[in-house]
């Protein structure tokens, strides 16, 4: 959404910085030092700008939290189970109310065939609608009994249509709604018309018994089909607010980012000889990590959107990219006088702007969460580890990634609260934050067919430890 602000135009901003300058009661005022008095004013209607600019770049990182916590609640809590499946009916992604709807937590699901799911006799039933799927690629409908785990089997209304990624790969994005009381109230309604069809033929059932029980079946039924639409209804809500933020994700939230890249530009093509050699690598940082987070943030969109493929893998460094990372927080580093130490990492196939996301997040927590004495970050890797636990796929070379702090540290009995979406262990007034940089780190890990923990004790800092797998495997 965007703020009621005057033009941003690099001739306003100029303006608005020589009116702050005139208000300084330390501007120079003698005339016989004409020229170096105007050469000070540049430089200090420079530095006022630059000021603007961060605060517009503050301004742009909290609307991208707050339409990142409007989505998670639209997706995750929606009405009916949201999944993505490839041709061979593995899961590709999914919501929370599908995993509840299956009985498994979310992270165990990735990478498993859903029609391990159905009931068996519905299996051909299922196979047939993802084939129809992907060969005619048309919307399909089917109605099929699903076996939770550790729950009753119930009847489920499957919709799907085929949706193409960026890799070129075929997906079916699929939504999924019980219809239990639907087909109950089905069953009954024609359990009573064949037990009718009965009594007339018999001869021996009255004819009031029958109407009466009809009655009650046809109230039943129409009672199912008022909470369908209830449930339609808030479908409906849920799909309008994801296509509202999809537009302004995909748009709104990158104007601001373009103009920071186009004033940056501007004053660095138009006063570059009246800047020194820090100031042009003051510019040269803004623009790079101005495009960083244009590049991050189509990343996350790619991620979070329901029937799109994100970023493809490839071998990524990550020696190098925590370096880079480092360098994109270099003043918070610098703040709160913290000392990084990296060893040699490996090079894995990854994401490698969602990997950024990962280390990132996991540095500026140990920033923040720092004891009395100046943060002190050991980053480090070992061979070795697993995927994830409950994982059928086969194992193969693997590493972990440690990194280390000597923070506050916490209790491990909240351990799962850590990674959860919004949780948090300590009041906004003494740590800031929105709450979701560990749990988006876990959805991150768990894309790329890994696993994130952590140890720790309450004032001895903590570890986090990511197990991420050095191949992908292919489909």
């Amino acid at each position: 959404m965007k703020s009621k602000r005057g033009p941003k135009g690099p001739e306003n901003l100029r303006t608005r910085a020589e009116e702050s300058l005139k208000s300084d009661p330390g501007r120079p005022g003698d005339t016989r030092l004409e020229d170096a008095n105007s050469l000070i004013h540049e430089l200090r209607v420079h530095q006022i700008e630059l000021e603007m600019q961060n605060e517009e770049l503050l301004r742009v990182q909290n609307d991208l939290e707050i339409s990142r916590s409007r989505y998670a609640d639209l997706y995750d809590f929606a009405p009916v189970g949201y999944l993505t499946l490839n041709r061979h009916g593995q899961i590709v992604d999914l919501n929370l109310t599908a995993a509840r709807q299956l009985g498994i937590e979310r992270g165990r699901l990735i990478g498993k065939h859903f029609q391990y799911s159905v009931f068996q006799p519905d299996k051909e039933e299922f196979l047939s609608h993802l084939n129809a799927i992907f060969d005619k690629r048309e919307r399909q409908i089917a109605e099929v009994r699903l076996s939770p785990k550790g729950s009753e089997q119930f009847y489920a209304r499957i919709e799907s249509i085929y949706m193409e990624g960026e890799d070129g790969a075929g997906l079916c994005r699929t939504n999924m709604s019980d219809v239990t009381l639907r087909k109950k109230a089905e069953q009954v309604l024609q359990n009573a018309h064949d037990e009718l069809e009965r009594c007339v033929d018999d001869r021996t059932c009255e004819l009031r018994n029958a109407n009466e029980l009809l009655k009650l079946e046809i109230a039943e039924r129409e009672r199912g089909e008022r909470e369908l639409k209830v449930y339609a209804d808030k479908l409906e809500i849920s799909n309008r607010d994801l296509h509202d933020f999809a537009f302004i994700a995909s748009h709104d939230m990158q104007e601001p980012l373009r103009k920071i890249q186009t004033f940056a530009h501007l004053i660095k093509d138009k006063h570059a000889g009246t800047l020194d050699s820090t100031g042009r690598d003051l510019f040269e940082r803004i623009t790079r990590a101005a495009k960083r987070m244009s590049e991050m943030i189509k990343g996350l969109l790619e991620f979070s959107r329901t029937g799109r493929s994100s970023n493809p893998f490839t071998t990524t460094d990550l020696t190098l990219l925590v370096r880079e990372v480092m360098s994109d927080i270099e003043v918070l580093i610098e703040e709160s006088g913290a000392r990084i130490e990296v060893g040699d990492l490996p090079a894995i196939e990854a994401d490698p702007i969602q990997m950024r996301q990962l280390f990132q997040n996991i540095i500026i927590n140990s920033l923040k969460f720092h004891g009395e004495e100046n943060p002190v970050i050991k980053i480090y890797a070992k061979p070795g580890g697993v995927y994830r636990e409950g994982d059928d796929r086969p194992e193969g070379k693997a590493y972990q990634v440690f990194v280390e702090d000597n923070g506050i540290g916490f209790d491990e009995q909240f351990l799962d609260r850590i990674f959860a979406l919004f949780q948090r262990l300590h009041g906004m007034s003494a740590y800031g934050g929105a709450g979701m940089g560990l749990a988006i780190c876990r959805k991150i890990v768990e894309r790329h067919n890994g696993c994130i923990t952590a140890t720790s004790s309450p004032g001895d800092g903590a570890t986090f430890i990511v197990t991420l797998p050095e191949k992908q495997l292919k489909d």
